[in-house]
């Protein structure tokens, strides 16, 4: 038969168990406030023109976790749509005393290699590892001329000094159709940041691929919340 001394070393032990369970919750949602995880997709989208033309471009779409907790929508706070409307991403992260870290995993359905950066901010708290072209360019003015077009057309013969290979990307490159690439922020400090494209940016970035990240302190019932 049971005690009514068994009955209560049974409660308390239960007690201790739910406290325990409790503190490991808080510790756990403490540390996840600092870190956020975004997967974006990068593919061929279109937009509307004041006009009303339609014109092909390229863009990032959040994926449904982000964006139902928050953390990944539209400029204007929406969930963006499907995944051929031209919406730029907002990224939101709380920031936290102890390290806001932020990781964007990319898939890339485009035909070219593509990445992304955070103009200002180093992945992982280095320069990142650049991808280079495969090889010096030859064409064009690098294969020489045959004459001069100042202040007249004179023939004449000049091979420029050889190339070497230039840099495409500052980052990890996302392979074309399918592939992926993860970039991984820590230390973030509260303020609004442009996301952009790594590869080309000249190129990819008039295309469409950019976003925006905002960092912010939460509000309380003393201080508004701050972004800058």
């Amino acid at each position: 038969m049971e005690t009514r001394a068994m009955r209560s070393k049974h409660a308390n032990a239960t007690f201790k168990a739910a406290v325990s369970a409790v503190i490991f919750l808080l510790l756990t949602a403490a540390v996840s406030l600092g870190q956020v995880t975004v997967t974006l997709t990068a593919s061929r989208q279109t937009t509307i023109l004041p006009d009303g033309n339609t014109v092909p471009m390229w863009g990032w779409t959040c994926d449904a976790a982000s964006a139902t907790a928050g953390n990944c929508l539209a400029l204007n706070r929406t969930p963006q749509t499907g995944g051929t409307v031209w919406q730029p991403p907002l990224i939101t992260a709380p920031y936290v005393a102890t390290g806001t870290s932020l990781t964007i995993n990319l898939t890339n359905n485009l035909p070219v290699e593509t990445s992304l950066v955070i103009v200002g901010q180093l992945p992982g708290g280095g320069l990142g590892t650049p991808v280079r072209e495969s090889g010096p360019r030859t064409d064009g003015a690098h294969a020489g001329q045959t004459s001069t077009t100042w202040t007249t057309v004179v023939a004449a013969t000049f091979t420029p000094p050889a190339q070497g290979q230039r840099v495409r990307s500052f980052v990890t490159e996302a392979t074309p159709n399918t592939g992926t690439a993860s970039y991984t922020w820590s230390a973030l400090k509260p303020g609004t940041y442009l996301i952009e494209s790594g590869t080309y940016p000249s190129i990819q970035g008039p295309m469409g691929l950019y976003g925006v990240l905002v960092v912010t302190t939460a509000p309380t019932t003393t201080a508004p919340g701050t972004a800058y």
